[in-house]
């Protein structure tokens, strides 16, 4: 017997034992559905990589995952051009430069039966903004008044993107008073119920018989985290999953036959970003930063290292959008003049190792990344072999997670993969990533004036004075090598052919919805 034939019997005989639990909801709604025969087939199972702390939205990053698996949903949605959308909210108008009315959709019930409101969004907020700063460096919340369904809310200052930024998933609503664990059971108001979840293993949903946009296709799905990129791979070919997120480019001529897989990706605002550490004795140099940005040929990363599935980056947001990078002066790929670079500034290989010195100590310096995005460690070892070509000794270290390096800004470089543009604006990377204080600024990078122009960004409202701020801290930034984006990733997932209604949005924000089903072709 196959493999995935084993798998799909066992996983049937699981969910059918689990399925009479229904969704708990307050008042029962759909036990009699519940107690129908499961119909065959209609549970799913997709792989990823990567996978959030636990299901608590309010804390670090989970909201993405929680919004992925259909289980949170945000007041507005992004639409395929990443253009902010209502969705939970059913209108919204500027009152002033600093107040802003929502008025939310009437038919929203969270998974537990009891009906969204606009008291209940405000204590979802509230909770959120007490644990996670990144909501406040969004929205700046002063206030939230609450009338039935209105909710009208001051900022401290203006927000322009305001609308936007409420379609990042950390502002995502759960029901608060739910009684349920966050961290296991965050009831939301999304297609899905939270069911069950094991760090670092999988995520187990189930239909929300009660959704407020329709009965959910699929009965439930498992989402699968698979570390090994390679064996993510596999367990799409052997049938073990029907879907498998951000496979890595060097594995999708395993999937070119249409008959079986279908491969669906768009370019992104996905940067494959190296941090620079400031306070190091190399690296507040000017000079050693520029030579390092100068060391890398980022046309052939994306092509040859990436196989294609990755753009080559001027300056840091992507050419494609119109506050992007193109046009901007950055740093060509010359491993000459990087020489020229160092030497100029004192730097010298005294001892013949090969490794440039001053002041007596090498430049020995040490990069970290991650496995689960499997381009990262290649671009790392590439960079590594073209600074030994100048006289930098760069060590790479690849483990699991960065995010202990993160909070403690325990690195030389680091290189992350990080959406850089999410909601469409460039204000929410300038704001936690390239300000001062900013909760994403790892490598303390700081520099008054790119603060001046983000704050100037940050109440602009007119987009065309958005734009030319947002390129203008971009050119401060390059000027300084402050930060190095290498490249643009593009999203790409890859299914069976049997996955119907399934499309990839260039936010990352969204996955599963009620509308994806299995089926034959």
């Amino acid at each position: 017997m196959r493999k995935s034939t084993i798998f799909y019997s066992i996983l049937i005989l699981v969910v059918s034992s689990i399925f009479f639990m229904g969704c708990n909801t307050a008042d029962k709604v759909g036990e009699e559905s519940n107690s129908s025969k499961e119909k065959p087939g209609q549970s799913a199972v997709f792989a990823d990589t990567q996978c959030p702390t636990n299901l608590d939205p309010a804390v670090s990053w989970n909201s993405w995952y929680t919004s992925r698996y259909g289980i949170t949903e945000t007041l507005f949605k992004l639409d395929g051009q990443l253009v902010a959308q209502p969705f939970l909210a059913a209108s919204y108008r500027s009152i002033d430069p600093t107040t802003w009315e929502i008025i939310l959709r009437d038919d929203v019930k969270f998974q537990n039966g009891k009906k969204m409101t606009a008291d209940s969004v405000k204590r979802s907020w509230d909770r959120t903004m007490e644990i996670n700063p990144r909501l406040n460096e969004l929205l700046f919340i002063t206030s939230i008044k609450t009338k039935g369904q209105t909710l009208t809310i001051k900022t401290s200052k203006p927000v322009p993107a305001f609308i936007s930024c409420l379609s990042e998933p950390l502002s995502g609503v759960i029901d608060v008073d739910s009684g349920k664990a966050f961290e296991t059971s965050p009831v939301g108001t999304g297609p899905f119920c939270a069911d069950a979840y094991v760090v670092k293993k999988e995520a187990k949903v189930k239909r929300n018989e009660q959704y407020w946009g329709g009965k959910p296709a699929l009965e439930s799905v498992t989402f699968k985290i698979i570390a090994s990129p390679s064996a993510l791979a596999m367990a799409q070919q052997t049938g073990e999953c029907q879907l498998s997120v951000s496979i890595p480019a060097t594995s999708l001529s395993l999937f070119s036959d249409s008959s079986k897989y279908r491969i669906d990706g768009v370019p992104g605002s996905r940067g494959q970003v190296i941090f620079i550490n400031h306070e190091n004795m190399f690296l507040k140099d000017i000079n050693v930063r520029r030579a390092i940005s100068m060391a890398i040929d980022k046309k052939a990363c994306a092509e040859i290292l990436n196989k294609g599935a990755s753009i080559p980056a001027n300056a840091l947001f992507p050419d494609f959008m119109a506050f992007g990078g193109k046009g901007l002066k950055g740093y060509d790929y010359d491993l000459e003049g990087a020489r020229q670079l160092l030497s100029q500034a004192g730097y010298q290989d005294l001892d013949g190792d090969g490794i440039l010195e001053k002041d007596g100590k090498n430049i020995d310096l040490e990069i970290v990344t991650y496995s689960t995005k499997a381009e990262l460690p290649s671009l790392c070892q590439e960079l590594s072999s073209k600074l030994k070509e100048i006289g930098i000794r760069l060590r790479v270290e690849v483990y699991e997670s960065v995010s202990a390096y993160q909070r403690g800004a325990d690195f030389d470089l680091m290189m992350i993969s990080f959406t850089m543009a999410p909601t469409g604006d460039p204000q929410y990377f300038c704001d936690i990533a390239f300000k001062t204080e900013g909760s994403a600024n790892y490598g303390h990078y700081s520099n008054p004036g790119v603060d001046d122009l983000i704050d100037r960004l940050d109440k602009e409202f007119d987009v065309e004075k958005r734009v030319e701020y947002a390129r203008k801290i971009q050119q401060k930034i390059l000027d300084d090598a402050g930060y190095i984006v290498v490249g643009h990733a593009k999203f790409i997932n890859v299914m069976g052919i049997d996955l119907k209604d399934f499309k990839t949005n260039p936010s990352e924000y969204y996955l599963l919805d009620h509308r994806v089903a299995l089926g034959a072709e």
